[in-house]
């Protein structure tokens, strides 16, 4: 009996990924070199690659001087951005759109005077461009993080979500807000991308159905960690993988059906290297009549 892969129906990149890295691959082509802040998107695999092109990762805006420069999908803060514009010599803007209209929405809800929860990671790109458009009236929050509403004055509070954040994580952040809730006027958006929460699903549904669940994906990346978080919440054996290579070292022996679903920054190549590689892993064999 041959072991049975089952890859799930969402995967490869998702279309803010892959229009980062199609413009970035197309000025790398014209101008051999390019200037981005931070990873341009969280796969290492797909990092490497453009690095060899040209692709230049800075820390400081001046570093920009004479480069092309390229806005990860995460979007920037607008003063960083204003900033950018006296040092690059173009400016190639790859935001993902679904990140930048949540950026547009708490642009609005703070001229309107809102309150605004940012429930994600702090120490991500994308909260930190959040936080700099929300300004002092918002305070950013861990879902399972203590927090202290008592020095907020507004009356009316918005919660907005960082867009690769779990279904589950986000509602527990919303119940211990509304737990505090001295406000008139409460307005909870979804703002979760549609690609994470459809690959959320798929995650839960494949975990179940698997002896143990493999994603691929780059180890900073925000979604690719959520959907091994809810792997595991209903499955033990569910891993975490950046490169096929590393599938060699995972002891599969016993594992008879293995499921495969990956990040929303991994390269679609990527995952048909592991599956090659898990068709013809040792432990394949011993399936095999």
């Amino acid at each position: 009996m041959a072991r049975k892969i089952i890859v799930g129906r969402s995967i490869g990149f998702c279309f803010g990924v892959t229009k980062a890295v199609t413009t970035a691959k197309k000025v790398l082509n014209e101008y051999g070199c390019l200037a981005t802040f931070g990873d341009l998107v969280h796969n290492p695999i797909v990092m490497s690659e453009l690095k060899e092109k040209g692709l230049r990762v800075i820390e400081n805006i001046s570093e920009a001087r004479n480069y092309p420069f390229i806005i990860r999908s995460h979007g920037l803060p607008p003063d960083v951005l204003q900033k950018l514009k006296q040092y690059a010599t173009k400016i190639y803007d790859a935001t993902c759109p679904f990140v930048k209209k949540v950026q547009n929405l708490v642009k609005d809800l703070s001229s309107r005077r809102y309150f605004i929860f940012l429930i994600g990671d702090p120490e991500h790109p994308e909260i930190k461009a959040m936080k700099k458009i929300a300004g002092d009236n918002s305070m950013v929050i861990r879902p399972y993080q203590k927090f202290d509403t008592s020095s907020i004055h507004l009356k009316k509070w918005a919660i907005i979500a960082q867009t690769t954040i779990s279904l589950d994580l986000y509602r527990t952040a919303i119940k211990k807000i509304i737990n505090t809730l001295p406000a008139e006027k409460l307005t909870i958006f979804n703002t979760i991308c549609p690609v994470s929460i459809k690959r959320q699903s798929e995650a839960l549904e494949l975990a179940q159905k698997v002896d143990a669940l493999i994603v691929v994906g780059g180890r900073k990346s925000s979604n690719t960690r959520k959907l091994v978080h809810i792997g595991r919440k209903v499955n033990k054996n569910t891993f975490l993988i950046e490169s096929s290579s590393e599938v060699k070292n995972l002891n599969l022996a016993n594992f008879e059906k293995i499921g495969i679903i990956s990040g929303a920054s991994t390269d679609v190549r990527c995952i048909r290297e592991m599956i090659d590689v898990l068709s013809d892993h040792p432990a394949q064999k011993k399936y095999r009549r």
